[in-house]
């Protein structure tokens, strides 16, 4: 599950790894997973994995302006250029174009993006460049900077894609340090990556953060279902027929069909096709 492979980076210890227990690492990953303080968690954590000055952590979803998950920015001072990256230049940024060109998940250094992307996401805009809250610096990994970002900044991204073409992503930023741009990442982060991509699909799922998942959670509020006809709604909408479903519930098949009746009953429909219809209208 790896996207580009970094080989390469500027990016050095400024930690202590020596005692860094791998395993009891990903246990507490794996026991935060569903928690609110999740993504605080992580971004915290990645310490012990990447080496990074500040951490954000967005949410891409189609063209709307990205989500922010965790702020690791504005607490440093740079609220504003959080604000301006928001407001305007989150639609020139390299990681975003990737996300629609379909970016593959894994680590990626903005160098890199930057390169594949080039300057073609100003013209594609109907803004000119002028409209945008940056201004051009050549010192800069993408060739500008946002107003009231910190300058001289290295970025490497964990790309996690999502269902419905809703990309999470992980930035983390340090000052550019003149060492051996061959010096590899730390090992450790590429053994954990695959890891860190399933725990936060699986903390997405847990807490609706997907499109899909948003879309029914709509349904039991709206027409009052009880938390089992919640449940074998999202077990039909799953693709599981009714004797499945009764096994994975525990429940007898005549029971099963009742709660069926009862749902289809207070969403006013009739069978499962209408049931996906329904869903997609919301």
């Amino acid at each position: 599950m790896s996207g580009e492979i970094v080989q390469s980076t500027n990016f050095r210890p400024d930690h202590d790894h020596t005692n860094f227990n791998t395993a009891l690492w990903v246990s507490s990953l794996i026991d935060n997973i569903g928690k609110k303080h999740f993504f605080p968690w992580v971004a915290e954590q990645l310490k012990h994995v990447i080496p990074h000055e500040f951490c954000m952590i967005f949410q891409y979803q189609k063209e709307q302006c990205p989500q922010v998950l965790y702020d690791g920015l504005s607490p440093l001072g740079y609220r504003e250029g959080l604000k301006n990256f928001l407001q305007s230049t989150w639609q020139i940024n390299p990681f975003y174009h990737a996300c629609r060109e379909g970016l593959k998940p894994g680590l990626h250094t903005m160098e890199a993006l930057s390169r594949k992307i080039s300057s073609r996401s100003y013209a594609e805009k109907s803004k000119s460049p002028d409209d945008y809250k940056m201004r051009p610096d050549q010192m800069e990994e993408i060739g500008y900077v946002t107003d009231g970002w910190p300058l001289g900044m290295q970025e490497l991204m964990l790309a996690i894609p999502l269902p419905d073409n809703d990309v999470i992503e992980i930035s983390l930023s340090q000052k550019n340090i003149p060492t051996d741009k061959d010096a590899p990442l730390l090992e450790r982060s590429q053994e954990l990556v695959p890891i860190i991509i399933s725990a936060i699909k699986k903390h997405c799922e847990a807490l609706g953060l997907t499109q899909e998942a948003a879309q029914r959670a709509l349904i039991p509020d709206r027409y009052d279902l009880t938390p089992r006809e919640e449940n074998i709604m999202d077990l039909i909408l799953s693709g599981h027929g009714s004797e499945a479903i009764g096994l994975r519930l525990g429940i007898a098949l005549p029971t099963v069909k009742t709660h069926r009746r009862n749902l289809y009953r207070k969403l006013g429909i009739s069978s499962q096709a209408e049931l996906f219809a329904l869903i997609s209208r919301h």
